[in-house]
Order: C-alpha cells, then sequence, then structure tokens
C-alpha cells in the first residue's frame, strides 16, 4: 500500500524510531546528520547513533548505523552528542548510558575516525562531577579564543538545571571548569545545550525540562535560547528566554557551521504525546518521526531570525504566491512553497485537507493543527504584534511557517486521510 505520509525532505528513517539530531558536521565536503535511532522499534527501550549523509542537503542516503551500545559503559544506550573536526579526522562525542540495579550512570564519551571513517571508540569516558545528578548529557563541542570547550546539559543535585562546561587543548584531555550556566528558568533540567557564535554575541540554546523528582519522570519541555556574552567559563544573558519554534513540533535543535559560514539548524521534530505516538499513521510503516528543515541562523536586532535555505527553495515543485484573505489547499503529492503577502490583517489559510490552518483575525493570530488521535483541534496562540509576510513550506506529513523573514517559526506534523 502507498504510504502517502512518506516525506519527500524532511529526513526520516526506513524503519524504528528517530529522535534527536546528533554530531551535525560537514568533513570533506559531505554533510553528516547523525541521529538518535531505535532500529528494533517504535519505542525508546533502545538507543544507538544512525547516520544521514548528503552532498548538497538535498539527497540523503541513510548509512545505517553508526555507533552501536557495545561497551559496558554504553551498554544501555548511546545518547546525544556532537562532532567536530580536527586534524583532517572526525571527532565525535556522545553521552553513554549504563545501568546497574535500576540507577543510572553517565559517562561522556569519544570516538575519532581512522583513515576508513570507521569510528573508534575511547575505552575511558568523562564521570559526573560530584555537584551534579547522572542527568549529565548532550555534549556540544566549540572551540573558543584557541582552546576546545564542552557544554554539557546538567541537572544539580538540588534538582535545578545548569549547564556545566569543561576546557581541552586537545580534544583528548579535559578539564572541568564548573557551572557555564545556571538560572531558574531552566527547571529541573537544562537538555540540549549549544553555543552559536556571533562574534561578541552569543546565543546559547537550551532545552529546559520539568520533571518529578520521586519518581524520575519528565512532565515538560520545550527549547529556547538567550543572547548574550561569554566571560571566560561563564555566561552572561543579555535578555530573557525566548523559545525557538511557536509549534507543535520541535525539540533538541543542534548547530553547525558549514563551509560556505552559514551557521545551520536541524531539530527533532516532535513533542507528540502518548496517544499521539501510539497512533502515529507511519506506525503502519515501520517507523516514526522525523527532523526539521535546516534552516540558517541570522542575529538581527537583538532577535534570532531562521532563514530556510536556498537550496530548499529550488527544490520545491511548485511556489504559489497569494495576497486574498481566504485559501484552501488541499493535500499535495510534492513538496511546495506556498508564500503570502496579506493585504490586511485579517486574512485565514487552509492547509493540507483542513489538518493545518492559520489564521488572524481581530489582531489575534493562531495556528490550528487537527489532531490525528483526537480528531479534534489543537492551537497555538502566535507571539507577534503583525504578520508582513508568511512562507509556508508543506512536505507530505510535515509543515514549516516562516513569518516575517523567520522572525518567528512554527513547525508541526499533521496526516491527511
Amino acid at each position: 500500500m502507498e504510504n502517502i505520509h512518506k516525506n519527500i525532505l524532511h529526513l526520516e528513517p526506513s524503519r524504528g524510531l528517530l529522535d534527536d539530531p546528533n554530531g551535525l558536521v560537514q568533513f570533506n565536503g559531505k554533510y553528516y546528520v547523525f541521529h538518535q535511532w531505535n532500529r528494533f522499534g517504535l519505542d525508546h527501550s533502545y538507543k544507538e547513533w544512525g547516520l544521514f549523509t548528503s552532498s548538497d542537503l538535498l539527497h540523503w542516503h541513510h548509512e545505517g548505523s553508526a555507533i552501536l551500545p557495545d561497551s559496558m559503559l554504553d551498554k544501555d544506550g548511546i545518547y546525544s552528542g556532537s562532532a567536530t573536526v580536527a586534524n583532517d579526522q572526525l571527532h565525535v562525542f556522545f553521552t553513554a548510558n549504563s545501568k546497574q540495579n535500576g540507577q543510572r550512570k553517565s559517562y561522556q564519551c569519544q570516538a575519532v575516525s581512522n583513515e576508513n571513517f570507521k569510528l573508534i571508540k575511547k575505552e575511558k569516558g568523562l564521570e559526573t562531577p560530584n555537584e551534579f545528578t547522572e542527568h549529565f548529557c548532550d555534549p556540544y563541542i566549540i572551540k573558543n579564543n584557541g582552546e576546545w570547550q564542552m557544554l554539557l546539559g546538567a541537572q544539580t543535585k538540588k534538582y535545578q538545571g545548569a549547564i556545566a562546561i569543561y576546557t581541552s587543548p586537545d580534544l583528548y584531555s579535559w578539564d572541568y571548569r564548573g557551572i557555564y550556566f545556571g538560572n531558574p528558568i531552566l527547571d529541573q533540567m537544562c537538555e540540549c545545550p549549544n553555543l552559536v557564535d556571533f562574534g561578541e554575541e552569543k546565543v546559547l540554546l537550551v532545552c529546559p525540562q520539568k520533571r518529578q523528582i520521586k519518581p524520575d519522570k519528565d512532565i515538560s519541555s520545550y527549547s529556547g535560547y538567550f543572547i548574550g556574552r561569554q566571560n571566560k567559563y561563564r555566561f552572561l544573558p543579555e535578555n530573557r528566554i525566548q523559545k525557538l519554534n511557536q509549534g507543535f513540533d520541535f525539540y533538541a535543535p543542534q548547530v553547525f557551521t558549514d563551509e560556505k559560514g552559514r551557521k545551520i539548524m536541524f531539530a527533532w521534530m516532535s513533542r507528540m504525546n502518548e496517544s499521539q505516538e501510539q497512533q502515529c499513521p507511519t506506525r503502519e510503516y515501520g517507523y516514526i518521526h522525523c527532523l526539521t528543515l535546516p534552516r540558517k541562523l541570522v542575529l538581527k536586532n537583538g532577535q534570532l531570525y531562521q532563514k530556510p535555505l536556498e537550496e530548499y527553495r529550488n527544490a520545491a515543485k511548485l511556489e504559489r504566491n497569494f495576497r486574498e484573505r481566504e485559501h484552501e489547499f488541499q493535500m499535495s503529492t510534492d513538496f511546495e512553497i506556498y508564500e503570502m503577502e496579506p493585504a490586511d490583517n485579517d486574512f485565514k489559510v487552509e492547509l493540507c485537507n483542513k489538518n493545518i490552518i492559520i489564521e488572524y483575525k481581530d489582531g489575534q493570530p493562531w495556528l490550528k493543527r487537527k489532531d490525528w488521535s483526537s480528531n479534534n483541534y489543537e492551537q497555538k496562540k502566535i507571539k507577534i504584534s503583525a504578520i508582513n509576510n508568511l512562507s509556508i513550506y508543506c512536505d507530505r506529513s510535515a509543515i514549516e511557517i516562516f513569518i516575517n523573514d523567520g522572525q518567528i517559526v512554527m513547525s508541526a506534523r499533521y496526516f491527511c486521510f
């Protein structure tokens, strides 16, 4: 039976469950997108790294397994991390998870490519500093002022979210330098820290998570960012946290810089609740979840703009431009782009057999989506004073909406029947 939900340009696994993008890098002219993967099932009971590669960000090949949980340090899962290039080698860092008597133990581990591009794990890993619980994860590697730095998401023993920092002269020996950033807004835990360097100004990406302490279980989480400066081994924010995405499905973003100097971000395109995940239509075809489209990050007027890559604009089968107040578009089998410059502030756009509705009425902008598990509409209010233009990137079961040249972005999964 034909899979009408299979996306054209949003990266999906051929089987199993995909989640966080990891180890994003361009190496020897090729783009690498590692990702969390359970190739054996459609749940989160198993974690390894899979790998997509591409020469142009459009045509991707899934290479299969890249890093396996095959040692005592990582026997219970290869979790999120990042990658960098040094001395013509690819250096990959990840969180290894092992459990004894049900108790979690985390290690920050490294693998380095050999001449055949096989990733060879180092035998030892960094253990968690005493001031943190074993929720210590997601190493993100950057180079700053001539030294390598590693940021890690963390939970203090007072059950507060934080970001830790290590430094290294060579990517092999690491020294712990303390808490890089702590703030009550980080809730009970922080995941997936990223630091994007715009010169004097830095953008710190964070994923605060609310957790039940007993039992140890996550309640909610989201992705946001701070703009600020780095003073030695501390981050000093200059604004309040801002959300990275105003839509339904976006988490665990990661940023890398390509050979053109573009700062490119991917994210996991899911915040599905349990019911939505269990009734996701792609389960019938043996896989679940996808990544967002990559987008270029630009810092302008104290705000992070996310702009679609030119490669994706050129890949659209159809680009429609419209100005009228009301439009309705049915499901398409192609990747399409809709461009809109509203003639006034009241308009309504219905997409994908009315599974997605964008509406601006009486000064209130909304994104509405039909929940495939309940068949009811859920909605998000868009936090913006006026909409000057919309760019809507519509795949077969994923939609991404860029407002005011990327000032606001909304991502959502949807399913037509």
